[in-house]
């Protein structure tokens, strides 16, 4: 049971030890530069999700939500970078800011149609990924938006201590998310939500406000997520995530958590983000065909959910166990000693 309980970690370890031996390059500074790099920004799309599956729901809509945070954050960027000519810090902290307004807008928008109108989050977040996605073609005119400013290259593409600043940022919001989701009445709501929402609602929580927060938050992680890659690349485009949402749902149930909800760790997504990363790079290094990529995570997706439920199932029975264990029996009395003791 210790050792399925840490299912992903292992496969994470092993997979490193393979690419380490079979794929010449895979383990120096540069390519881990380039790892954390890749990582980083469906990581955001990941964490989102991730809460959203605690409570047992799912956003459809990150990968162009994505789209659509990092085009409007260039093209405010990419106007003022070249009125001023300057390099652009504040341009850049405001595009930042603006990426995660909208990116929260477009989840609160996803929240209220679920909680207010009482659709399935599946239907909602199906139909808002058209209307992202077309949001995001009519302010570019479906055409990349480029010239950004040079703060905004520097902090897609600079790195401090070998590590990029964009993972800092990301891996900082997995620590700060996973404090929130152990130690705060929102996580806690959460994971209560996706095991009985009947009895949350019951005891006084407001599913409506909570449903706004939870897709307003994952909306916004998915909106900076745009904002990074666009800076990254140094071009925002309506079409940059629509391939990220699988990756994104495969992070987050190849870490641990259900589907179903209820359950699940952040640092779970971290793991199953930097395994899907590492089959990626290693794969590159090796002239491995990029449609082999897939055909692994999925199998690895089921391997990993098979052994998971695997744990789950041993830990049910281990419990029912210890339980029936701790049960007193009741002494069997006989016919004819209760006989003998009424006549006394």
């Amino acid at each position: 049971m210790f050792l399925l309980r840490f299912t992903s970690v292992g496969v994470l370890f092993l997979l490193i030890l393979f690419f380490s031996i079979a794929a010449p390059g895979f383990a120096t500074i540069f390519s881990v530069t380039n790892l954390l790099n890749a990582t980083a920004v469906f990581l955001l799309l990941a964490l989102g999700e991730t809460f959203v599956l605690f409570a047992g729901g799912i956003d459809l809509s990150v990968g162009s939500m994505l789209g659509l945070g990092g085009v409007a954050s260039a093209i405010y960027m990419s106007a003022h970078a070249s009125a001023t000519g300057a390099s652009g810090v504040w341009v850049t902290v405001v595009g930042l800011l603006i990426a995660l307004g909208v990116g929260g807008a477009g989840g609160a928008f996803n929240g209220a149609a679920i909680a207010y109108l009482n659709l399935s989050p599946l239907i909602v977040t199906l139909g808002s990924y058209g209307i992202f996605l077309g949001a995001a073609d009519l302010l570019s005119n479906g055409l990349p938006i480029e010239n950004l400013p040079g703060a905004s290259f520097t902090l897609g593409n600079n790195t401090f201590l070998q590590i990029p600043y964009i993972a800092y940022i990301a891996f900082g919001l997995a620590i700060v998310l996973t404090f929130v989701s152990k130690n705060t009445r929102f996580g806690l709501y959460s994971y209560a939500i996706g095991t009985n929402r009947e009895a949350v609602r019951r005891a006084g929580v407001n599913l409506k406000r909570h449903s706004v927060m939870l897709y307003g938050l994952c909306g916004a992680l998915a909106g900076l997520a745009g904002m990074l890659n666009a800076v990254h690349f140094s071009s925002a485009s309506s079409t940059s995530g629509l391939n990220d949402l699988l990756v994104a749902i495969a992070a987050v149930v190849i870490g641990g958590t259900p589907i179903t909800g209820g359950e699940g760790k952040v640092w779970g997504t971290v793991i199953g983000a930097l395994i899907y990363t590492i089959l990626q790079n290693g794969f590159v290094l090796m002239n491995v065909a990029a449609f082999w990529q897939l055909i692994v995570i999925g199998f690895l997706i089921m391997i990993v959910v098979s052994l998971d439920n695997y744990q789950r199932r041993l830990h049910s029975m281990a419990r029912i166990s210890k339980e029936l264990e701790s049960i007193t029996p009741v002494p069997v009395v006989s016919s004819a000693e209760s006989e003998s003791d009424e006549t006394s």
